[in-house]
């Protein structure tokens, strides 16, 4: 038994670099056809960057997602997750590597965006929300560099972008893509008590409904959310 979780997590390892160096040219081969004059931001540097002063970040959102999913894609921001005390430290980092960049501050992320087309391409994630706050209870180490969310842990982060009344609804459908390809690729080694549990941390009862939808997707229903 633990020499099969080890080697689990050994394959799981490998396949969230492959997934990551996959999604990180897809990213640049985008941006030098599309926005040549973008600053070249990609998760490995940011990763670099933030280790350089002993921070060991938890890398969340799509390029954490895409470990799970059943073929990387690209996305143009990388979102990281640092403990309270260390966000100035690794914000300070951040800018002495990319000064290019203009920084946004918000109660729960630092925001870096591009000057020349305006879009997010770092967020420094706070642990003010609850369901950021357990994150650093159900993750998984993918080296000396960072961590990643385990397969639970990444679905309720995503749950909770796909109900933030913030997002917009065009993000929102890509969400709720994202959502369903992970859990129809990795349907048998879901922990659905656990998923439950961590879907109510992002707001009370939260949990029923990501269980209804991993019910619909079971079921190919459409997806209501």
């Amino acid at each position: 038994m633990v020499r099969a979780a080890s080697t689990e997590l050994s394959a799981l390892v490998r396949t969230h670099h492959q997934a990551l160096r996959t999604s990180s040219r897809l990213t640049t081969l985008f941006r030098e056809v599309r926005e040549p004059k973008m600053v070249e931001v990609t998760p490995e540097r940011v990763i670099e960057a933030l280790c350089k002063v002993g921070i060991k970040c938890v890398l969340i959102g799509t390029h954490a997602l895409i470990t799970y999913r059943s073929e990387a894609r690209a996305t143009q921001d990388v979102d990281v997750l640092v403990r309270k005390k260390e966000v100035k430290r690794a914000v300070a980092a951040l800018r002495r590597v990319y000064p290019e960049l203009k920084v946004s501050e918000f109660p729960v992320v630092t925001r870096f965006i591009d000057p020349e087309t305006n879009k997010a391409v770092i967020d420094v994630m706070k642990p003010t929300q609850k369901v950021f706050s357990v994150i650093f209870g159900h993750t998984i180490s993918v080296g000396d560099t960072h961590e990643i969310p385990d397969l639970e842990m990444a679905l309720a982060s995503k749950f909770a972008a796909m109900v933030s009344p913030n997002r917009r609804v065009d993000k929102k459908h890509v969400d709720i893509g994202d959502f369903a390809n992970v859990v129809l690729f990795n349907r048998s080694k879901l922990d659905l008590k656990k998923l439950k549990r961590l879907g109510d941390k992002v707001y009370p009862n939260g949990g029923d409904e990501i269980l209804k939808i991993v019910e619909d997707l079971d079921a190919g229903r459409p997806l209501q959310v």
